[in-house]
């Protein structure tokens, strides 16, 4: 790279130029110079290394998977969005098994959703009606509540705001 030099003095330019790189936005010839810089620069190979972990450690597992009695439980470890943006929803999405049947979704962290959420509520909908089971899911938000009623999926996902009741409406 010819602004070798300038990467080690400006950690704004090799900030950005890294972050280009990890999002894959740089042209052919700026990724050719970029790793050939930093697979050769041990200080900048363990910067690139560094951010990278963080990148990933950021999108890791925020949701969890629990079973009680036939029950599978799933819920979000922290605050949440189920937006096409979100990697939330991908991870959802994996913690389903094939035999799942029953399952329980605690949306009380999540604090959007738009069609991309609900689409994928749907396809966890999908995957259990073809187990000839069930999905309910957990104290929604009020914003979560409303587009629910707003697209009428209320009528086919029941919402609970109390755990007990809703793993005991399985038994029903």
């Amino acid at each position: 790279m010819r602004d070798t030099p300038k990467l080690h003095q400006d950690p704004l330019l090799r900030e950005e130029l890294i972050r280009g790189y990890l999002k894959r936005r740089l042209d052919s010839a700026a990724t050719e110079a970029f790793e050939a810089h930093y697979l050769a620069c041990d200080e900048c190979f363990e910067e690139l290394r560094t951010t990278d972990l963080i990148v990933t450690g950021l999108k890791r597992a925020a949701v969890n998977r629990r079973e009680r009695d036939d029950v599978v439980v799933i819920e979000f470890a922290g605050p949440a969005q189920l937006t096409r943006n979100s990697a939330t929803g991908h991870q959802l999405e994996g913690l389903l098994h094939q035999g799942d049947s029953k399952v329980l979704i605690d949306l009380s962290t999540v604090s959007r959703i738009d069609s991309a959420g609900l689409g994928l509520l749907m396809t966890c909908y999908s995957h259990v009606l073809r187990n000839r089971g069930m999905l309910k899911v957990l104290r929604p938000s009020e914003e979560v509540r409303r587009m629910l009623r707003l697209t009428k999926l209320d009528a086919v996902v029941e919402a609970f705001d109390d755990e007990a009741q809703a793993l005991e409406s399985f038994l029903n």
